[in-house]
C-alpha cells in the first residue's frame, strides 16, 4: 500500500502547482496563509472552533489526514454556508455537517469548496519542465468564485521587482460563465500565448475524470469569456 501510495502522493502537488504557487505568492504579496485553521474562514460557524484535525490549504481545498492507524475511513466535519466536492470521488455534500468518508491507503481525504476555481496543471518531474503545457482550470458550481493566477520566472528574484504576471478568472454561478480575464504584469520569458482548458465539475466529478472539458482556449492575455455547456 505504502509503495502504491507514493506516485500519487508525489504527482498531485505538481498537478496543484499553479494552484499552490500562487498561495505561495500570496503570503508574500497580499500577507495571506496557506495553511489555515477552520475558524478563520467561517467563523459563524462554532463547530469548527475545536476541530484540530482538519485544515484549510489556501481557500478551497479542505484537508482532513487521517491518524488512526489503520483506519481507512474517517468522520469530516464540513463547514456550514457552502457545499463540499470530494476531491477524488466528486460527491458532493452539504456544509454544515459531519460526513463518513472513505480513506484508502494512497489518499489522504480532501474537500474542494463549492465555488472554488482551481487552476491545474499537468504531472511533471520538476517545477518549470513544462512551462508552456496547458492550463486545466477546474470549476466547482454552487457559488461564485475568482481566483488570481500567479505566475513568474520560477528561477530568480525578479519577482521582488514587479517581474511576475497574474491572470484573474471569475466565474458567476447564475450565468455558468467563466471569464478569463486581461493579463496583468510581465516577466523575462513568460508564455504570452498558451491553451487554457475549463472544466466543468459536477456532483461524482473527480479530479481523475475527463467529464466536462471545454474546448481549450487560446488565451493571449486579453479577456475571454467561456460558457458552461
Amino acid at each position: 500500500p505504502v509503495r502504491e501510495a507514493l506516485p500519487r502522493s508525489a504527482q498531485l502537488p505538481y498537478r496543484l502547482m499553479p494552484y499552490i504557487y500562487t498561495l505561495a505568492a500570496d503570503t508574500y504579496q497580499k500577507d495571506g496563509s496557506i495553511m489555515r485553521g477552520l475558524v478563520m474562514d467561517f467563523p459563524a460557524d462554532p463547530k469548527v472552533r475545536d476541530i484540530g484535525d482538519q485544515y484549510l490549504f489556501g481557500p478551497s481545498l479542505l484537508i482532513t489526514p487521517v491518524t488512526v492507524f489503520k483506519a481507512r475511513s474517517r468522520e469530516v466535519y464540513l463547514p456550514a454556508g457552502t457545499d463540499w466536492f470530494n476531491l477524488d470521488s466528486g460527491v458532493r455534500e452539504r456544509g454544515g455537517r459531519a460526513v463518513k468518508t472513505d480513506a484508502p491507503a494512497e489518499i489522504i481525504p480532501v474537500y474542494v469548496r463549492a465555488g472554488s476555481i482551481v487552476p491545474t496543471g499537468p504531472v511533471m518531474q520538476y517545477v518549470d519542465e513544462k512551462p508552456d503545457a496547458p492550463l486545466t482550470v477546474l470549476v466547482y458550481p454552487g457559488a461564485n468564485g475568482s481566483f488570481s493566477l500567479y505566475e513568474d520566472d520560477g528561477r530568480s528574484h525578479q519577482f521582488e521587482k514587479g517581474a511576475f504576471s497574474r491572470i484573474p478568472l471569475a466565474y458567476d454561478d447564475a450565468t455558468g460563465t467563466l471569464t478569463i480575464g486581461t493579463r496583468q504584469g510581465s516577466y523575462k520569458g513568460m508564455v504570452a500565448n498558451r491553451q487554457i482548458i475549463v472544466r466543468w465539475m459536477k456532483d461524482g466529478s473527480g479530479i481523475d475524470g475527463r467529464d466536462g472539458l471545454s474546448a481549450p482556449v487560446a488565451y493571449s492575455g486579453r479577456a475571454v469569456t467561456v460558457k458552461r455547456p
